[in-house]
């Protein structure tokens, strides 16, 4: 048990000297990086700033270190890669990871993105190595140089931990312990490939590493958690109004010793304090760090108080030039491979949709996905689907009327645009009856339709006067022109976020002999090349009554 309760002081940016018998550890973290070279904007108490940006987080880090030369750790807490500019995710972000080696990052938890693009790409980001598809965009890409921690992702097959749970960081003499963990449905959501792992209760892990460091004599204890919350109504990022959200629970469970917990994944800024733990997030995408230091007892390695607060990363300062120049080499090299040809189009496919919901971009990426794992070695498909939203669609194709020759090329960016999440295809036996409940389930428990794009040859009519859940009439739910049979077997092919029930797809959590071995854009230019040009898919796959 800590003894002294921690005191958080909000919006302080100076340190106390610390007593003879006790030293000063500073903790400069943030959350949910994503490759995060842009500049922004960020709220401050005199309003938006100009803020963020790698290159400045770096320098803003540098700056604040000076205060604490030898006393002082860098720490994120997940998402440090995906969902980012395009430039890194043609690079699939090998950049981002070199601007955090650049940083001297100490350690991170993972997060939900790490696993975007499945589980041997993690390990890629990682531990180095080239993509296999694409090459190393930098060269010897070496991975992370500071560890991913994740306490509680388990490898089902053996119950043990698949990632490090923490490390132990000795700092001026004090054993520092950094425990990390994502949120626990987090692999359950990712749109990467399958894996035996499983993520378990956030607290539970926490309690049971703060019990093994504190049983090795380590009695600092920080904890990096991907998941977070939000302030009710909202609120400046050194406030803490009605702090809402996963993380208040969580928080509440942790065992006393915890002394820090710095978390992320909501993009909402709070400095808050539960029972008794400063609890930190920024906004994300570089535009504020976090600082807290704690003053340790020599003597029982206990923290005796804390200060916290967040720091927006203003551009008041020298960038980092080592990053700026990283940075430059990512556009120029990225786009490069953003311009390389893929194939021609000869009309327009646009994600508007009809009164029934279909969208030719949705059926085109439907007929793509059914194209590239229809051969009985990428699964035999029969039917392929195109969700509008989760892992969906991020938006048109348009021939550009320039009156150029060549305005209607498509490129692989144009292409990485159109289908720009990185899923993995996942091919999978349902039944008759479970394909009627998976068109059911776009209306049913959902807040909004989600009317899915369908391959060329499915074809079905719902009535939109009946109530949701049962909409569609079995008998107009066809396969090329044939019935589906309640009891026949039909092979699917779904991404891989709504194949592991995302949007509320449950049903297809059921799919059996399930097959991944294409992603979403490989199938959508492979498609587009073997079609080239590419000609828009007629509308009347689904009908619509009332």
């Amino acid at each position: 048990m800590r003894n002294l309760l921690m005191a958080l002081v909000l919006g302080s940016t100076s340190l106390l000297p610390a007593r003879a018998d006790a030293v000063d550890i500073q903790l400069l973290a943030f959350n949910d990086f994503h490759s995060g070279f842009p500049t922004s904007f960020a709220t401050t108490p005199n309003g938006p700033v100009p803020a963020g940006g790698a290159a400045y987080l770096s320098a803003h880090m540098d700056r604040l270190q000076r205060d604490n030369p030898d006393g002082t750790l860098r720490l994120s807490a997940g998402d440090n890669i995906s969902s980012s500019t395009m430039n890194a995710t043609a690079l699939h972000d090998e950049p981002g990871i070199q601007a955090l080696n650049l940083m001297r990052l100490d350690a991170s938890s993972v997060g939900n993105h790490e696993f975007d693009e499945g589980l041997a790409e993690f390990r890629r980001m990682e531990k180095g190595g080239c993509h296999p598809i694409d090459g190393c965009a930098i060269p010897n890409f070496k991975g992370a140089n500071f560890p991913y921690l994740g306490a509680n992702i388990v490898d089902t097959t053996t119950g043990k931990p698949a990632l490090t749970p923490y490390i132990v960081k000795e700092v001026k003499g004090v054993k520092v312990g950094i425990i990390g963990v994502d949120y626990k449905n987090a692999l359950k959501e990712a749109p990467g490939p399958t894996a035996p792992l499983e993520g378990r209760d956030e607290a539970e892990a926490v309690n049971t590493y703060a019990a093994e460091l504190k049983a090795k004599g380590v009695r600092t204890i920080v904890v990096l958690i991907h998941q977070g919350g939000g302030q009710t109504g909202g609120g400046l990022p050194n406030q803490c109004n009605n702090l809402a959200g996963p993380i208040k629970d969580i928080v509440q469970r942790f065992d006393p010793e915890v002394d820090a917990v710095i978390s992320g994944h909501t993009h909402n800024p709070y400095n808050c304090l539960i029972n008794g733990i400063p609890v930190t997030q920024t906004s994300a995408h570089t535009r504020e760090l976090t600082r807290i230091v704690l003053t340790v007892d020599r003597a029982t390695g206990n923290p005796t108080s804390a200060k916290a607060e967040n720091i927006t990363v203003t551009h008041d300062i020298k960038p980092d030039p080592r990053i700026e120049a990283l940075r430059a080499r990512t556009d120029a090299q990225g786009q490069k491979l953003l311009d390389r040809p893929v194939g021609l189009l000869s009309r327009d496919l646009t994600a508007q949709r009809n009164a029934a919901g279909e969208s030719t971009v949705g059926h085109a990426l439907a007929d793509a996905r059914l194209f590239a794992t229809s051969a009985p070695d990428n699964g035999g498909a029969q039917i392929a689907i195109q969700p509008p939203y989760g892992g969906g669609i991020g938006g048109d194709l348009i021939v550009n009327p320039t009156g150029n020759e060549m305005s209607n090329l498509v490129t692989h960016g144009k292409a990485l645009r159109v289908q720009p999440f990185s899923n993995m295809l996942v091919t999978m036996t349902l039944t008759g009856a479970q394909l009627e409940r998976l068109l059911e389930q776009q209306w049913c428990g959902q807040s909004t339709a989600r009317v899915l794009g369908v391959s060329e040859g499915l074809t079905y009519t719902y009535d939109n006067a009946k109530p949701a859940c049962d909409k569609i009439d079995p008998a107009t739910i066809k396969l090329n022109g044939t019935v589906v049979d309640p009891a026949g077997r039909y092979r699917l092919t779904a991404n891989s976020f709504i194949a592991t029930g995302g949007d509320g797809f449950s049903v297809l959590t059921e799919g059996t002999d399930r097959v991944e071995k294409v992603r979403d854009i490989e199938a959508f230019e492979s498609y587009i090349r073997a079609r080239s040009p590419l000609a828009a898919p007629a509308l009347g796959r689904v009908t619509r009554v009332n």
